[in-house]
């Protein structure tokens, strides 16, 4: 069984953050999360990095479970460019989320209310959003002498346009530091939570609080 999540391009890839809401819930509900928890997760996942759309899925070959046994365990096969780097296709979406994508920060709730929204596609074709007339400050990831304007996925916009997610992203909008320790708690939280109790860990004593 492969990775159960939520579609990033919302149900049925509609492309609708209102309704991707439920589905969102339910994926992390599944986890043990609440609707903090979940917004904290997302956030602070979405601090960091970038998603890998290139170009078409076209390219991309088969599972890599279904592949050659000669060619297991070497991950997806793509005829695209290198096929790795610039020219990676994983998810067909192609976001940046923030200013500083190795390092941690609150510019992913900053930019997830500084701007309006339109509905684009990646160039692997993938439904995802562009800030409306914003400067180009998302570094490109493999030239440094390039920079883009912020994007988002559909699943992004939903703890926005999502009344009760909306009031958390808004609490740690304003509240950076509040933030930061949530997502320290449901990262503990999610990392240890089928290690069974708590005084069955080992090692230093954690300096989050659970």
């Amino acid at each position: 069984m492969g990775l159960i999540y939520v579609n990033p391009e919302g149900p049925e890839h509609s492309g609708d953050p209102a309704s991707a809401a439920s589905a969102i819930r339910a994926t992390f509900g599944n986890m043990g999360m609440d609707d903090e928890e979940t917004v904290a997760l997302i956030a602070g996942g979405h601090t960091l990095g970038k998603t890998h759309g290139a170009s078409s899925a076209d390219h991309v070959g088969v599972d890599p479970e279904s592949a050659p046994i000669e060619a297991q365990g070497f991950g997806w096969n793509s005829s695209y460019g290198s096929g790795s780097g610039a020219d990676a296709i994983s998810s067909g979406l192609e976001v940046t989320w923030t200013q500083t994508p190795t390092q941690w920060s609150n510019y992913f709730f900053e930019n997830l209310f500084k701007y309006e929204w339109v509905q684009t596609r990646s160039p692997a074709g993938a439904i995802q959003f562009e800030a409306v007339d914003a400067p180009d400050i998302i570094p490109n990831a493999f030239d440094t002498s390039k920079k883009h304007k912020p994007t988002m996925l559909v699943t992004d916009l939903t703890l926005r346009f999502d009344p009760e997610f909306e009031k958390i992203s808004r609490r740690f909008l304003n509240d950076p530091q509040t933030f930061n320790e949530a997502f320290a708690r449901a990262w503990y939280k999610l990392t240890h939570r089928d290690m069974g109790q708590k005084r069955a860990t080992s090692g230093l004593k954690s300096r989050v609080k659970t």
